[in-house]
């Protein structure tokens, strides 16, 4: 080793070194000696502290009991929760609820004429009529232009199906080839297919072909279809309709139509009416498998559908009271969930009629006279048009046409 220099290990200063840089030298190895035992020490403690910590906790007894129900985070909490967070959750939507719109889904009114809402019917094949549908928006006939108009329904569940109608202010109906001056509103009974043919065929029963022949004329030359409503309103002269408008209505619910007609029906996206005998075997059933947007389900009455007088035609409804009536009608609108439109079994009605229409909140009650409706017909015995398997295209155009021809 070299003599000149001074070996660090060694306490005393070297030779030549300044005694006062051999102090310095030596308090900094003190301090650095200092604070690494000091380190190593306070290490040692919290290494202690921690064991005595865990052998502590582990060798006590536990219990442990379940969460109480008052404080179970349930579905109510997470809602509040997600309110408070300004995350509010939209409800679900349903895939099951079919809803049905009064009249068209494209409705027309005059300028200045007053808005006839037509509602919204809502049906669950397993909850049945929903009887909660909301309604949204506002229709300001004193300004022409498109309006919509929003229908919500919700099911048990929370789950939510919705149909919005666009109302159309207009200056004219020109576009239907004028106003009004009666309106054709159509009876059929059943259809039938080629390969399902009724046995005994007579006038009542309707191809399908030709049944869709008709509806296509209809839909290509811009028919409209109004609601009860507006066939209410029509009548008392309160209410002006396009002159191309029309009503479809199908008698007794007959398994043709429901089967080949409704189809046809929701091809071509026209509405229409089925007058159900609600008393029949399986009417609820019906109901939930062949519910569509464009069929309304309305009453052929409960149980008055039979023989039971020596008036009219015979109908059981010459033989009972206005209450009598009126409590068929409740029990038939209870299941239906519907009170717009009935038709009279047999066609039969008189005075008790009537008054049970009005008593029962019915807006239009059919007959089968053969003419179409003018207005000042009394919306509680209205005529329809007969529509028979026999006519040819021709003639069904004519019915129809804009202020024509009546068979």
């Amino acid at each position: 080793m070299n003599q000149n220099l001074p070996d660090p290990r060694a306490g005393a200063p070297a030779p030549g070194d300044d005694e006062r840089a051999y102090v310095r030298r030596t308090v900094l190895r003190r301090q650095q000696r200092n604070r690494r035992v000091f380190s190593a020490v306070v290490a040692v403690l919290l290494v202690g502290a921690f064991a005595v910590f865990l052998v502590t906790e582990f060798s006590r007894p536990h219990s442990f009991e379940p969460p109480s129900a008052a404080t179970t985070f349930d579905e109510r909490d997470l809602q509040r929760l997600n309110e408070e967070l300004g995350r509010v959750e939209e409800p679900a939507v349903s895939d099951r609820i079919i809803m049905t719109l009064g009249g068209d889904a494209d409705t027309y009114v005059l300028v200045g004429e007053e808005y006839l809402e037509p509602g919204c019917h809502a049906y669950d094949p397993a909850e049945g009529n929903l009887g909660n549908v909301t309604i949204e928006g506002e229709v300001n006939t004193a300004t022409p232009g498109d309006y919509t108009v929003t229908y919500t329904a919700t099911d048990a569940e929370g789950a939510t199906a919705t149909a919005t109608r666009t109302v159309h202010v207009v200056e004219n109906f020109d576009a239907f080839a004028g106003a009004a001056e009666s309106l054709p509103v159509l009876m059929y009974h059943y259809i039938y297919t080629e390969d399902d043919a009724p046995e005994q065929e007579d006038a009542n029963y309707l191809l399908d072909t030709k049944f869709e022949a008709q509806l296509k004329y209809l839909v290509d030359n811009n028919y409209y279809f109004p609601s009860y409503q507006e066939v209410r309103a029509f009548t008392i002269g309160a209410h002006t309709l396009p002159a191309r408008s029309v009503v479809l209505t199908f008698d007794d619910g007959q398994k043709g139509f429901l089967k080949y007609g409704i189809p046809l029906l929701n091809k071509y996206e026209v509405p229409a009416t089925s007058f159900l005998i609600v008393s029949q075997e399986g009417t609820e059933e019906k109901m939930r498998e062949y519910s569509s947007p464009y069929i309304s389900w309305q009453s052929h009455s409960y149980n008055m559908h039979r023989d039971g007088s020596d008036v009219g035609r015979g109908g059981i409804i010459h033989a009972l009271s206005t209450e009598e009536i009126v409590d068929d009608l409740k029990q038939a609108q209870a299941i239906l969930g519907s009170t717009e439109a009935f038709a009279y079994p047999y066609g039969d009605n008189n005075e008790n009629a009537w008054a049970a229409m009005r008593e029962a909140g019915v807006l239009c009650a059919f007959t089968i006279e053969n003419r179409r409706v003018v207005p000042g017909d009394s919306p509680e015995v209205l005529p329809r048009v007969r529509i028979a398997g026999e006519y040819t295209q021709e003639g069904f155009e004519y019915l129809v046409e804009p202020n024509g021809g009546e068979q």
